[in-house]
């Protein structure tokens, strides 16, 4: 990063933890968001760059009418084991780094008047897809289990178990903080995690307030 270029922070968090809250506020504070999900649906998209290699690893089946990769035929496929979601990540996980590591430096080229303070890369799987390469310093959004349990059984209108088997599904909290160089707490009063955000924001750019 040269001088007066904007930091990149990777944001990450598990389900119903407020990561995509917060990923929301950093954008109302002028932060650049780089989705992940976002980008993932671009690399398999009809002109994406993981569009043939995709269908070419799991068949013309996921292909839709109107010849976009039909993602939930696809989900059905990858999640059922977990060598088949290791192939459709090795095949799309680079390709969406370097979509990631593109829009960086189109944000970071910006004439200094039109540069955001932050860019933040919002990815649920930093960590686990190596994406925390691409940042200067990486957030993740911790909640306790069971009150993330409660918030995705009343979000998702899931019971227990489908909620306590996505949950079981994911990075543990325990792990996020291990590897993350900041953790922000969640589990009362989201102006707590926000206040917490902006300390952070505080350090890294200028004031937001």
């Amino acid at each position: 990063m040269q001088p007066g270029q904007p930091p990149v922070v990777g944001l990450t968090g598990g389900i119903a933890s407020g990561k995509t809250t917060l990923s929301n506020w950093l954008a109302e504070q002028g932060a650049h968001i780089i989705d992940a999900d976002a980008m993932g649906h671009m690399v398999i998209a009809p002109n994406g760059p993981a569009y043939e290699e995709v269908i070419a690893a799991f068949g013309k089946e996921i292909v839709a009418e109107d010849g976009t990769i039909d993602r939930k035929k696809l989900g059905a496929i990858v999640f059922s084991t977990p060598e088949k979601l290791q192939q459709l990540n090795a095949i799309s996980h680079p390709l969406m780094a370097d979509m990631m590591q593109r829009e960086i430096v189109r944000v970071r080229v910006r004439p200094e008047e039109h540069r955001p303070p932050l860019i933040v890369l919002d990815a649920a799987i930093l960590f686990e897809a190596g994406w925390n390469e691409l940042c200067d310093q990486t957030w993740a959004v911790v909640t306790e289990p069971k009150i993330a349990l409660a918030r995705l059984m009343e979000r998702n209108g899931l019971d227990e178990a489908a909620a306590q088997a996505r949950l079981d599904a994911q990075m543990s909290n325990a792990d996020r903080i291990q590897r993350a160089d900041f953790a922000l707490e969640n589990n009362h009063q989201i102006d707590d995690l926000l206040d917490a955000a902006g300390e952070l924001w505080e350090q890294l750019v200028e004031p937001i307030w």
